[in-house]
């Protein structure tokens, strides 16, 4: 029996919901560049997101590097250790309180992070090209950029009121 109209409709509306055709879009992309990075440096996305924080904030607290990531600490750890025994990553006691480390890019990781870099703008490029014109892309990115600093100031907030409350 073919579906009746309503249930066509349910199952289109699915569809309408921006948070679902983004978790689709983020699902098929990171996993085309998973495969790319991991081809270039061993590295998926994730850990590439840690190393790129690291070098752009070097000294960086790993609770930083969680909060920025959105990482779980527990997870976060097991990527630190890797991208430490990889060298790509070192790690020193932090000056002010030495319950805490800081994180530093070793020369090895600069080269990665630019070499990933270089790889991501080729296949962002190579994604979204044959869909959107060059101002397509400039307009997404724009509207992307602005959702992503709404959400991190929401988060902040979020995670300064549940500080409060502890």
């Amino acid at each position: 029996m073919p579906p009746s109209k309503q249930e066509k409709q349910d199952s289109e509306d699915e569809f309408t919901f921006l948070t679902f055709k983004l978790d689709l879009i983020k699902t098929d992309m990171i996993s085309r560049a998973d495969a790319a990075y991991v081809a270039l440096c061993g590295l998926d996305v994730r850990k590439l997101r840690v190393l790129r924080i690291i070098c752009v904030e070097p000294g960086v607290t790993a609770s930083s590097v969680s909060r920025q990531s959105l990482i779980e600490k527990t997870l976060l750890s097991k990527l630190l250790a890797e991208l430490i025994q990889r060298k790509l990553v070192r790690r020193t006691v932090h000056p002010d309180d030495a319950r805490h480390f800081q994180l530093w890019p070793t020369p090895a990781g600069l080269r990665v992070r630019d070499q990933a870099h270089e790889l991501g703008r080729k296949l962002e490029d190579e994604m979204l090209s044959p869909l959107l014109t060059r101002d397509e892309r400039k307009t997404l990115g724009h509207l992307v950029d602005k959702l992503m600093r709404m959400f991190v100031k929401d988060a902040a907030r979020d995670r300064l009121a549940a500080k409060r409350n502890c």
